[in-house]
């Protein structure tokens, strides 16, 4: 959630700078994952008027200007725009300046005039989505003064991470809450509308098929509205934290959405048919569109709100084109609704739609502020659009709703769990802060164990407080949790050991983020699709799966028996969004193995039910990385450096041998990772490219994959070596090697027959063409020499490479070229 300190100071106060806010805010739990300073500028971008116009000499749909810019000249230009004449106050780029995009101007001819800058609309400064022609200013400003000082922007951005049980952080008022308990302060709360008794009729009945689907739905109704740009201040905020300005009427409902977490929808009323709205499923077949312009076919299982003849909106989605609010659109009618989370997310997965209104209906939207945002975007709506609000308003609910119960709470109990010595009165007052209401209970200054001191009434925005350790929890968070004693309760970090296999995880994380690779959090189930493109034989315990019985969704069902699938897609993913080549990731997570006994030891029987979950270390590459060594392309070479490092980082042995089990790989293209004693432990290898296909990747992926479960993660120890003190010597040979012969194949043999003066070897250069045998390649290696006793003498290295040379050629039918010292 991208929260606006601009917009904050309007709902709360506090001291602090937002880098202090930030750090309080984390510990009271709210992650700050980012601060981000946004400013919205014009450089270049001043305050003109249009001295002179004629038609352009050469072409009958542009005009020759002339522009005071302030500049003590005036300034000429061509321009396109219908609206331009003489005495218009404009906003002139002059040559330099920089237009959002990052378009710089340059002086530059048109058909054969040359022009100096150019006068700006309002869509080339994103000061609005379009425009059909130069911006007309009415200012009084001189000639010279800045773009910035009628539209620059300056911000401080948060952006909060917001856990899936907290969904009253996604809004600002929400975050307000949590800033005012932290300081003490009061939220002020957003003017809202207020309904005048009238004769006017809303003119609509709302209707509700289930309220399991809908528990409740709100209709209001404003005419002689004037749909425009929003206000500027609205649009400043609303880009701010990421979302494009449209018009005043949607920019409203997004802005409340925004500021007070509820998803609304305005409708054109003209386009509404008949007397009703109606909540209820779709038919099997049902065709829509959207606002985005796609048609899309629903199903049985899918909510769609209705007019009296038609569908006009996805419930809790999006809405249907059908009804879309336009520049023409006069009357409108607001929706605020309370749609049940699965059937919004059912929906919203099925057809790939995704939106702000889904996002927040699938986390549980709060029943109280149903009513609340709509009077608050009516209110916004008088103001800015001119709307006159119907005082009459449906409100359809659940007639067996009920709010949630109040919980108990004991002192003695969050003293016992939190190892504090808070009064009463203290945590009833930091509860207080959060918005909580608390009645004291007739003994509330009894310590008693068993005494319940107090009852908090749970508000409709804090669905995730159901016992009383839920309330304990966030009595910890007002209090800090650097305040809490390690006597009683709750011990500090860094008093239990951590286990091994989460430090080889935050080191691998952290190694893996150093040299460039992003980490996928990606679903534990996967498609059956994904399961058949693997093509698994009958025999491989991956072919067997578990499935949800029952689904109440419309994702993926399959617990997951390979990881290969989901990085394929999410290299898919960044592939089609453009992202730079090659694309690296990793991950570590489980697979679940019912057809393999779990090798841990069975407490109970039932335990042999449960599937063998292995947590595997997956990285991938997608797309060429250059660099190709002979026959071994460069992504595999990649894979086997990033082992090869990876090893030594961990101080974990893994080597590579050829050849492998697994069919995903190209033929002569995989390997198996071995551990210290030899142990199969992973694969890696290039993904064969009709499984590639599948997929719908053209580009090479190559990958490595490790079970870290089989492996022993207790470190090797670090053995010192002294340094020698002697220089040593190098020695560069260019063999002519057959083909067929495997670089490992010539370490090994020169590992063996060096000597002891051989302190390593590399190969650094691979050649094949004119000049070289064929069926033979040019390879250069390089051999170091050294000795801790002395200087070496050339004799004994030559001695040691002549030894070299003859076992390459005997056991490998290698011929030495030349050699250089």
């Amino acid at each position: 959630m991208k929260i606006s300190v601009d917009w904050m100071k309007e709902l709360v106060a506090w001291e602090d700078e937002p880098e202090a806010l930030a750090v309080k805010l984390t510990a009271a739990g709210l992650n700050v994952e980012g601060i981000e300073q946004y400013e919205q500028s014009y450089p270049g971008v001043v305050v003109a008027r249009v001295v002179h116009r004629q038609k352009h000499p050469n072409a009958d749909r542009l005009s020759l200007c002339r522009v005071d810019d302030g500049s003590g000249e005036e300034v000429q230009v061509v321009c396109g725009a219908p609206n331009v004449r003489e005495g218009l106050t404009v906003l002139f780029g002059r040559v330099g300046a920089v237009l959002p995009g990052d378009f710089k101007l340059k002086k530059t001819k048109i058909r054969g005039i040359e022009s100096f800058g150019m006068i700006c609309s309002a869509s080339e400064l994103q000061l609005s989505v379009e425009s059909e022609g130069i911006m007309e200013l009415d200012t009084e400003l001189p000639p010279g003064t800045s773009a910035d000082e009628l539209y620059g922007f300056r911000d401080v951005v948060l952006d909060i991470e917001v856990t899936p049980n907290r969904p009253d952080w996604l809004n600002h008022l929400g975050i307000a809450r949590e800033i005012a308990a932290i300081y003490g302060t009061k939220v002020s709360t957003p003017r809202c509308w207020s309904s005048q008794q009238s004769a006017e009729s809303l003119g609509l009945k709302v209707q509700i098929d289930d309220y399991e689907d809908c528990s409740r739905y709100t209709a209001f109704a404003a005419k002689d509205v004037r749909v425009g740009d929003s206000p500027r201040w609205m649009q400043n905020r609303l880009l701010a934290v990421g979302s494009r300005p449209i018009n005043n009427i949607v920019d409203i409902t997004n802005y409340v959405l925004l500021e007070m977490g509820q998803p609304m929808h305005a409708f054109d009323a003209s386009e509404i048919r008949g007397d009703v709205i109606r909540v209820g499923c779709a038919g099997a077949g049902q065709k829509v569109v959207t606002l985005d312009g796609q048609e899309r076919e629903m199903t049985a299982e899918d909510l769609l709100v209705w007019d009296g003849e038609r569908p006009i909106a996805v419930a809790g989605v999006m809405g249907l084109a059908n009804s879309e609010v336009g520049g023409e659109t006069r009357d409108i009618v607001l929706e605020s609704a309370f749609f049940a989370p699965g059937r919004v997310r059912t929906t919203s997965r099925k057809l790939g739609l995704i939106s702000e209104a889904s996002y927040r209906f699938e986390r549980g939207a709060d029943w109280g502020m149903v009513e609340k945002a709509a009077r608050r975007a009516l209110y916004l709506m008088q103001e800015y659009a001119g709307a006159r609000v119907v005082s009459d308003w449906a409100d359809r609910a659940d007639p067996d709703h009920k709010d949630f119960e109040p919980v108990p709470l004991r002192t003695w109990q969050v003293n016992r769990v939190l190892g504090t010595e808070l009064s009463t009165g203290d945590v009833a007052q930091m509860l207080q802060n959060l918005g909580l209401k608390v009645q004291p209970m007739g003994n509330a200054e009894s310590s008693n164990r068993s005494a319940v001191n107090m009852m908090v009434e749970i508000p409709s925005f804090r669905r995730d407080l159901l016992q009383e350790v839920d309330l304990i929890e966030e009595v910890a968070r007002c209090h800090g949790f650097d305040q809490l004693s390690t006597d009683q309760g709750l011990a500090r970090r860094g008093g239990n050991p951590r286990r091994r296999i989460d430090e080889v995880q935050q080191s691998i994380r952290s190694w893996f983020a150093h040299n460039g690779y992003h980490e996928m959090v990606t679903s534990t189930f996967f498609a059956e699709k994904d399961l058949e493109n693997l093509e698994l034989p009958g025999d491989d315990p991956r072919a067997e799966t578990l499935a949800v019985v029952n689904p109440h969704h419309g994702g993926d069902t399959r617990l997951r028996t390979a990881l290969l699938p989901s990085l394929l897609h999410v290299a898919r993913r960044h592939l089609n969004s453009g992202a730079p080549v090659p694309v690296r990731l990793f991950q570590m997570n489980r697979v679940y193995l019912p057809a393999v006994t779990p090798p841990r030891p069975l407490r109970r029987d039932e335990e042999k039910q449960l599937p063998h979950e292995p947590l595997l270390l997956q990285f991938g590459v997608a797309g060429r990385t250059g660099g190709d060594l002979d026959s071994l392309p460069g992504d595999l070479r990649e894979i086997k450096g990033i082992l090869e490092e990876l090893s030594v980082t961990l101080r974990i042995p893994l080597k590579l041998q050829e050849g492998g089990p697994e069919k995903w790989y190209e033929a002569g293209n995989q390997w198996s990772v071995l551990d210290g004693g030899g142990n199969v432990v992973g694969t890696a290898g290039r993904v064969a490219a009709e499984l590639a296909d599948r997929f719908a990747i053209e580009v090479p992926v190559a990958v490595a994959e490790i079970d870290l479960d089989r492996l022993d993660l207790k470190p090797q120890p670090v053995e010192y070596t002294p340094f020698s003190r002697f220089p040593g010597m190098r020695r560069d040979l260019s063999l002519m090697v057959p083909e067929g012969v495997r670089y490992g194949q010539i370490e090994e043999a020169v590992v063996a027959s060096g000597g002891p003066l051989l302190v390593g070897q590399e190969l650094f250069d691979v050649y094949r063409g004119k000049g070289v045998p064929e069926g033979r390649g040019a390879y250069g290696i390089r051999l170091k020499f050294r000795s801790d006793k002395g200087n070496l003498k050339a004799k004994a290295v030559d001695k040691a490479v002549a030894n070299i040379l003859r076992e390459l050629e005997d056991r490998l039918d290698i011929k030495h070229r030349s050699s250089e010292g």
